[in-house]
């Protein structure tokens, strides 16, 4: 586990809704010298703490308005099967987000698309193709994002 002290916690947030921004603003910013903004923020990358810059999209202005997600529970599960569905849900280009989970669901996917019956036809096609182990799928439509935090305010 890295150790963050409070300095690595402010550039963290400073950053977290532009990644590309200088290291001279993120000073500006924090009050941070420019050069241990630098030098912290290499080491942060160094250790895993920060694994990627990555742009957030507006997927509505590029032609895919349509967000939804499908929790799945499985049912005969077995090793080839899970690594048939990985690869499936790596490969497919609608879908942008995926974890396993505990509780009532196993799996979890988002995925965007053009209209509401493409978004059903994405997820009618993941449903035939692995019927043999799907056991319960619900699926929904996210209607407005509200927050995106990525870095927490951790006590």
């Amino acid at each position: 586990m890295a150790d963050l002290d409070a300095e690595d916690w402010k550039i963290l947030r400073t950053i977290s809704h532009d990644g590309r921004m200088p290291y001279s603003q993120i000073a500006r910013r924090t009050g941070i010298k420019r050069e241990t903004v630098q030098y912290r923020l290499k080491r942060m990358v160094s250790a895993g703490v920060i694994q990627h810059f990555l742009p957030y999209l507006d997927l509505a202005k590029v032609g895919y308005p349509v967000w939804g997600y499908m929790l799945i529970s499985f049912k005969d599960l077995d090793a080839a099967r899970e690594k048939q569905f990985d690869d499936y849900v790596r490969q497919n280009q609608h879908i942008i987000f995926a974890y396993r989970c505990l509780g009532q669901y196993d799996y979890g996917i988002e995925l965007f698309a053009k209209t509401p019956k493409h978004l059903y036809s994405v997820q009618q096609e993941l449903k035939r193709k692995f019927s043999r182990i799907i056991k319960d799928v619900q699926t929904g439509s996210f209607i407005e994002v509200t927050k995106v935090n990525y870095v927490p305010q951790l006590d």
